[in-house]
């Protein structure tokens, strides 16, 4: 086996090569407990008491996790030339380059490299660019490579783009009919307040949301009246995003069940659980991140339904 197909397997905990598992999640832990470590030490670098006593041991964390964010960056970006494209044929004859090139327009890939970015920008341009430091943030979502709840999110969200999509124009919509609105309710009683239309949409948004800081608020009775109003519609419409992910989520959970209860069918077959069907069944239950105790009880029930159903039954006989 090359060292860019180990790389692709450890990297990526590719379900071929099953000799690298345990060295992959070793690996995953230990990207986590990383980032995990670099964003608390950029929080601290926030506090003055802890950055003028500590700076040198944050500005050594900071060094020691962009070399080994680059070198995990650079890794992927190499060892993507072995990632199997199972989803579109076509694209199997890629080469190499246009495999990789293909991954490094990939979100996660984006997010990795703005993680490191702003650090060898500070280091190799001469003008200042704390401001980019702020994309270090983005080292936090790298966790969501090692969670697959977050990848499931992620899943849910780009299934249902079109969907929320809609959703949120008409919030939007809906938040821009609120402004102009109360501008021209409460505009002469408060113009410093509801100076605008675009100043208004800051209490649009509060009160929608249901938020309501208290910073803007009606004081004629038609205002109170309407942002009553608004309050009300603001609470069935600002929950349609939350349903569709929420149902989507749901959907997706069950999906992920009823192919664990394919695959134990599919190993009963034979009328029985054989070790090697045992050890591909815990596979798949950990591929889709299933509860094992859910998991054993779909396995139990299963096994049930399927003795029953090789039980012959006592006929009578006809007399």
């Amino acid at each position: 086996m090359s060292f860019q197909t180990t790389c692709h397997n450890i990297l990526t905990a590719s379900s071929e090569a099953r000799e690298h598992k345990t060295i992959s999640k070793v690996f995953d832990v230990l990207l986590i407990l990383l980032v995990v470590i670099n964003v608390a030490a950029m929080m601290l670098e926030t506090v003055p008491q802890v950055a003028n006593v500590w700076s040198y041991e944050l500005h050594l964390i900071e060094i020691v996790s962009v070399i080994l964010f680059t070198v995990e960056y650079a890794l992927r970006v190499y060892s993507s030339a072995e990632a199997p494209i199972h989803h579109d044929k076509t694209r199997d004859g890629l080469s190499a380059g246009q495999k990789r090139w293909r991954y490094m327009k990939s979100p996660m890939a984006i997010i990795d490299l703005m993680a490191i970015l702003p650090f060898y920008l500070s280091v190799f341009i001469a003008f200042d660019l704390r401001i980019l430091r702020v994309f270090r943030v983005l080292r936090i979502l790298k966790i969501g490579r090692y969670s697959r709840s977050m990848q499931t999110l992620v899943t849910v969200i780009r299934n249902e783009s079109h969907s929320l999509l809609a959703a949120i124009s008409v919030l939007l919509l809906f938040t821009v009919i609120a402004a102009t609105c109360i501008y021209y309710i409460e505009h002469h009683a408060q113009p410093e307040v509801f100076s605008s239309i675009p100043a208004s949409l800051w209490w649009a948004l509060v009160t929608l949301t249901t938020v309501g800081y208290g910073d803007a608020v009606p004081i004629t009775p038609l205002g109170k009246i309407f942002g009553g109003f608004i309050t009300i519609m603001g609470i069935c419409f600002y929950a349609l995003p939350a349903g569709i992910l929420s149902s989507s989520y749901t959907s997706q959970m069950q999906l992920r069940r009823d192919r664990f209860e394919d695959t134990v069918r599919t190993a009963l077959d034979d009328g029985r659980l054989s070790e090697h069907d045992i050890g591909h069944i815990e596979h798949v239950r950990a591929l889709l991140d299933l509860d094992e105790e859910e998991a054993r009880l779909i396995v139990r029930l299963l096994q049930h339904h399927h003795s029953v159903a090789k039980t012959p039954t006592n006929e009578t006989p006809e007399k």
